[in-house]
């Protein structure tokens, strides 16, 4: 077993798994830029000021923190088939409103053109501020870019401000059982 995150275990020889889809495991975001690093944490620290986001963020922020102290959840990455690719699946029962992880890659600016045709693409929206940046987990991320679309999911994700800056965090919707592919759904323009 090869440990991630320290808070996952993923049975996988990730070597292999980088030779199939080259990637490189990482641990937290990264920006291209402190400027642009800089100007995100400002909104994020916006963000806390309202009172009704900080009580939410406060309350979301504990899961996530419980999760990284030391609750293990098992999963595997498995491929699935050529549409599709690879998936994240459960190796134990997870309950609900368990913290699953964080989406993690590079923070970068949109480029409409050269991302389109990137699955791996999460738009970096402050709240309901379209920030025009991106996370990009094509070429950098972990365990959370094999998360697969579902209309269907068992995952949901949350905007959270973690020392000042905005992330995403993958949380179980219900209680997903052994063998359960965990899906998350991206969105009405995921297919576009």
């Amino acid at each position: 077993m090869v440990e991630v995150n320290r808070s996952f275990l993923i049975p996988l020889d990730i070597s292999l798994l980088e030779k199939a889809i080259p990637f490189e495991k990482i641990h937290a975001l990264e920006y291209l830029s402190e400027v642009d690093r800089a100007w995100i944490q400002k909104k994020g620290e916006k963000m806390l000021a309202d009172p009704s986001y900080r009580a939410f963020n406060l309350w979301n922020t504990a899961l996530f923190k419980r999760e990284i102290e030391g609750i293990r959840q098992k999963m595997t990455v498995r491929w699935i088939d050529p549409l599709k690719g690879y998936g994240l699946f459960a190796e134990e029962k997870i309950p609900e409103m368990t913290c699953i992880g964080e989406y993690v890659g590079i923070v970068k600016k949109r480029d409409k053109k050269k991302d389109r045709d990137n699955s791996y693409i999460f738009e970096y929206a402050i709240d309901t501020f379209d920030t025009g940046y991106v996370i990009d987990a094509e070429k950098k991320g972990n365990h959370t870019r094999f998360v697969n679309h579902s209309d269907h999911p068992n995952l949901l994700s949350r905007w959270l401000v973690i020392e000042g800056l905005p992330r995403v965090i993958f949380f179980t919707k219900q209680q997903v059982e052994k063998g359960e592919e965990l899906v998350v759904d991206y969105g009405p323009y995921y297919w576009d």
